[in-house]
């Protein structure tokens, strides 16, 4: 009986990781897939009896999703920091497109600086530092005017 509750919180918390999951594409996760087979491979031996097994397969399968859900973070800070890379890149390109009235020439300048490194630390996969210096570029393009007249 003991052994039978185990096997059911062990499921339990494998759902629960995978429900939290639902920000990555899980057909492209092996490990996810990996954790889905061994889940109904523990409750098929579980149903048949086998409670030995089945808690050894819902182990494996909780070691999976672990993983999964290491891929899953890192996928989604990937997202976000693509994402404010090109917003960052957007508003430079702005300016460049228009030009920068010339009280703002040092802040555009210090921006297209950022957004250089900000673009370095994304090829490097440093997307926190990514993400830091291109939501920098664009609070300090926030308040910069196009030059006069566009």
């Amino acid at each position: 009986m003991k052994r039978s509750i185990i096997v059911v919180v062990v499921l339990g918390l494998i759902v629960f990781s995978a429900l939290y999951a639902g920000a990555q594409s899980l057909l492209d996760n092996p490990d996810y897939k990996k954790a889905q087979e061994l889940m109904r491979q523990s409750e098929q031996a579980y149903a048949e009896g086998d409670y030995d097994k089945a808690f050894e397969y819902s182990e494996e399968a909780k070691g999976y999703i672990e993983r999964s859900n290491v891929y899953v973070a890192r996928r989604v800070l990937t997202y976000r920091a693509n994402s404010w890379l090109k917003r960052a890149l957007s508003r430079v390109n702005y300016f460049k497109s228009v030009g920068v009235d010339p009280q703002y020439a040092e802040v555009f300048t210090r921006a297209q600086e950022d957004l250089a490194s900000a673009q370095r630390s994304f090829d490097a996969a440093e997307y926190e530092q990514c993400i830091a210096l291109s939501q920098k570029v664009v609070n300090d393009l926030e308040g910069v005017r196009p030059a006069a007249g566009k």
